[in-house]
């Protein structure tokens, strides 16, 4: 890809401000891949506060991660489209705390912004033919020399290994549905929240917070205790619910600082090119 082209020259019919903030991640994602996740965190929650404005009733929380939990549960943002916007808004939270991002993860969420940009024109304007082609990479000013290209491929292992515990501790922690039986999930839960904090443990953080798994919970562990077969007081259920998701909480957070620790550390290992 030349200096002139870029991946989002379609997003300035839809939204030009999106569009800005794509392009500039995207000329930094080698020379500043910090400045990079700070353009990718901008570009995310401008589309949240659009989308908000467009589709949702109400007062919404400005906080990025509280609007993209109001956007999921009302159904206007996918679960796939809210764990690429999610992950930006992580990547980008840690570049403004001081955690240097390495141009591989800067790549992949500005690939995730990519694939999240042809997804928002589409929800912005309806009927809108967006077709993307295959995401082309930005190329380095200058070539890499093989020491960085062996850093680079040890960043790009751990990331793919992270976002793999991630997901899989998204799938293990959503185990409610909207129309579960209320005697199978009165069977599970006793088991399950027993189990969840190894289940963390093992697979590391969720894609989305924490404290929006910890309110669904509540809310499944109301309908059960309130259901008239098995009959009790919701607001302990609640307080049950809350109890065990705030001590996995902690410890993804824990699981979260030990990554970006093991990340900072191979960042320290690069040689000069």
């Amino acid at each position: 890809m030349s200096k002139q082209e870029t991946n989002f020259e379609f997003l300035g019919r839809f939204d030009k401000r999106v569009a800005q903030l794509a392009k500039q991640a995207e000329e930094y994602v080698h020379t500043d891949p910090d400045s990079c996740m700070f353009k990718l965190r901008l570009m995310v929650e401008t589309m949240a506060k659009k989308l908000t404005n467009l589709q949702m009733r109400g007062d919404i929380s400005q906080d990025l991660g509280a609007m993209l939990g109001a956007l999921e549960r009302a159904g206007v943002v996918s679960r796939r489209q809210a764990d690429g916007m999610h992950a930006i808004r992580r990547d980008g939270n840690a570049a403004v705390h001081g955690s240097p991002t390495p141009v591989p993860t800067a790549m992949r969420r500005l690939k995730d912004a990519y694939r999240i940009s042809g997804w928002f024109c589409k929800r912005i304007k309806k009927g809108a033919k967006v077709q993307l082609d295959s995401f082309v990479p930005p190329e380095p000013p200058t070539p890499l020399n093989k020491e960085t290209e062996a850093l680079h491929g040890k960043i790009d292992a751990l990331e793919e290994s992270i976002e793999q515990r991630r997901l899989e501790t998204r799938e293990s922690l959503l185990m409610f549905g909207p129309q579960e039986n209320v005697d199978e999930v009165t069977r599970r839960i006793t088991e399950e929240l027993k189990a969840l904090d190894n289940v963390a443990a093992a697979a590391g953080e969720p894609m989305i917070d924490a404290d929006f798994v910890a309110l669904v919970m509540a809310m499944d562990l109301e309908q059960i205790e309130e259901d008239p077969r098995h009959g009790g007081d919701s607001r302990q259920a609640r307080r049950e619910a809350e109890q065990q998701l705030e001590s996995i909480k902690n410890h993804l957070a824990e699981r979260e600082e030990a990554f970006m620790a093991e990340r900072t550390y191979l960042l320290e290992q690069r040689e000069p090119t």
